[in-house]
């Protein structure tokens, strides 16, 4: 059980890592061009005193004619920097709702899983995600058995997806800057270069023994 202890441990950092922000899915840019951003105040407000209710004989239905007044200078310069705080809120919020865990990304579109998904370029995305950890649960129990090759070949193929899921976002214009690239993506990639190194030593300790 102590031996190779140092590979099984690098194992179980990556399912650690797993549970780290990994991508941000959505770009700033993308978010900024949204209309809840882009929305700028006119300096007319609603007059709520001399708002009508009207019955319209055609529709049967009562219309709301709103009447709209000009706000002061200074109240303007007001309202708008009001409004900046709360579009730097709302985009603050945005970018953490759009960033997620490997966890997520491999699972997440699993939950109401159709058939339809087949025909959704983004579930292929997600399908790179989904062997990353299944490979890496994989690697953690055959590290028990000594399959040191097996968990190189694997620990190979796994940043292959995990490269692979990136070049497929920027291409769909998915990642659009680098910064949408977090920490766990690349706490994940020096773990499996580390578990690789130490495959390839346990590896040529097992070939002399035998």
């Amino acid at each position: 059980m102590k031996e190779n202890i140092r590979l099984k441990t690098l194992i179980s950092i990556s399912l650690l890592i797993f549970s780290l922000p990994f991508l941000q899915t959505c770009s700033d840019k993308s978010l900024k061009n949204s209309p809840a951003y882009k929305s700028e105040f006119t300096g007319l407000v609603e007059d709520s005193i001399n708002t009508k209710i009207v019955y319209n004989a055609v529709s049967k239905i009562n219309d709301t004619i709103r009447n709209y007044v000009e706000v002061s200078k200074i109240e303007k310069q007001k309202i708008i920097a009001k409004d900046k705080i709360e579009k730097e809120i709302w985009l603050k919020n945005s970018k953490k709702e759009f960033t997620h865990n490997a966890y997520f990304l491999g699972f997440e579109s699993y939950k109401n899983f159709e058939i339809r998904f087949f025909a959704d370029k983004t579930f292929y995305m997600m399908l790179n995600f989904t062997l990353i950890i299944i490979f890496t649960f994989i690697m953690f129990l055959i590290s028990f058995l000594k399959k040191f090759k097996q968990i190189i070949i694997m620990s190979s193929l796994n940043l292959v997806f995990l490269f692979t899921a990136t070049i497929l976002l920027c291409f769909w214009e998915q990642i659009e800057d680098i910064r949408q690239i977090k920490y766990g993506y690349y706490l994940f990639v020096l773990n499996s270069i580390l578990i690789i190194v130490e495959s390839r030593k346990e590896y040529k300790i097992l070939k002399t023994k035998t």
